[in-house]
């Protein structure tokens, strides 16, 4: 578990990591507050792109996303100081524009990029880059996002419930998985220095996605991968027409016990079926998710294999645990 300090949760490993925020399709005109590992973020837009600063006015703590855009800078509420998107003040109102500027008179800004329709914020120094991945960045697959989902369970938990193939025919019954087709192949494990992911793993599915053809359900090929520690995506693909569906599931852990997931979609098909059909089966298989993980206990992952009794078709969820562990994550963890 982890601790706080001032109210912002002390990580080591996720300090260093990209944070999904926000829909970038949303960050237009003006400011807005989020919260990253317990942290107050006011994000906005300017010419040269989006910006995440610490939501705090240095001059008497007003929040900065409760200001406005003016002149390509973000302008404080209080006192109207304005900040260019490096942090830097470059007006105090109520000073004379022939008076020096105090050097101290900075925003505290943070890494902050767009990508896969996401606006990505770190608190500290990233890791590493956020890969490119064509499906969710190429028009012509029509990614979408969906999202944002508040789920009141560590974010941790909600990944696990995205590593899991034994759900699929309980919790979401009659859509991507059947209890008479529960019955798990063996699948293989492979690890990588910044990635777990499976072999193929075939499943039988009712309704696997908006636009499908087949009416009475077919076997769908998955393939599921963890690169982050708090990001993974899938692939599934139709296995007799070569039809495939493209998730990246990304978490925004809030504080320990409380998480914000973005979801990208895209696909190879069904491009006369309406976005907002995709959208709008994203919105309800997640909420079948989301019931159940709030419902687990303990609330926090636990590390110690020993913990809980671990079957032969966790182990993507098992190895995700080990990673965890050897990455020396805290949120969300127990």
């Amino acid at each position: 578990m982890s601790t706080t300090v001032n109210d912002r949760l002390q990580d080591s490993v996720l300090e260093n990591e990209w944070h999904p925020v926000y829909k970038a399709s949303e960050l237009k005109d003006k400011p807005v507050g989020v919260i990253v590992m317990g942290e107050r973020v006011a994000l906005f837009r300017s010419k040269n792109g989006v910006n995440a600063f610490r939501d705090l006015c240095i001059h008497r703590g007003a929040m900065l996303s409760k200001g406005y855009i003016k002149n390509d800078t973000l302008v404080c509420p209080y006192h109207g100081w304005q900040y260019d998107d490096k942090g830097n003040c470059v007006c105090i109102p109520a000073q004379g524009k022939d008076k020096k500027i105090p050097v101290r008179a900075k925003a505290e800004a943070y890494h902050c990029i767009e990508k896969y329709g996401i606006v990505w914020v770190c608190l500290g120094e990233p890791r590493s880059e956020l890969p490119d991945i064509p499906e969710f960045e190429d028009a012509s697959y029509r990614p979408l996002v969906c999202g944002p989902y508040e789920v009141k369970a560590a974010g941790t938990r909600v990944v696990e419930n995205f590593t899991d193939f034994a759900h699929l025919m309980y919790v979401h019954g009659g859509l991507l998985g059947h209890p008479d087709y529960a019955e798990l192949p063996d699948f293989q494990i492979f690890k990588e220095e910044d990635r777990i992911y499976t072999g193929e793993v075939p499943i039988f599915q009712p309704v696997a996605h908006s636009g499908s053809d087949a009416k009475e359900g077919t076997t769908y090929v998955y393939v599921k991968e963890v690169f982050r520690p708090l990001v993974g995506r899938l692939s599934k693909k139709d296995a007799d027409t070569g039809e495939t569906l493209f998730i990246l599931l990304s978490v925004l852990p809030i504080n320990d016990k409380e998480c914000t997931v973005y979801m990208a979609v895209s696909r190879n098909y069904g491009f006369d079926v309406p976005d907002e059909q995709f959208i709008q089966f994203q919105d309800t298989v997640f909420e079948q998710d989301a019931w159940i993980i709030e419902t687990q206990k303990p609330e926090l992952l636990p590390l110690d294999l020993q913990a809980e009794l671990n079957h032969k078709v966790d182990i993507l969820s098992v190895a995700y645990r080990r990673w965890l562990k050897e990455l020396g994550v805290t949120i969300g963890t127990t």
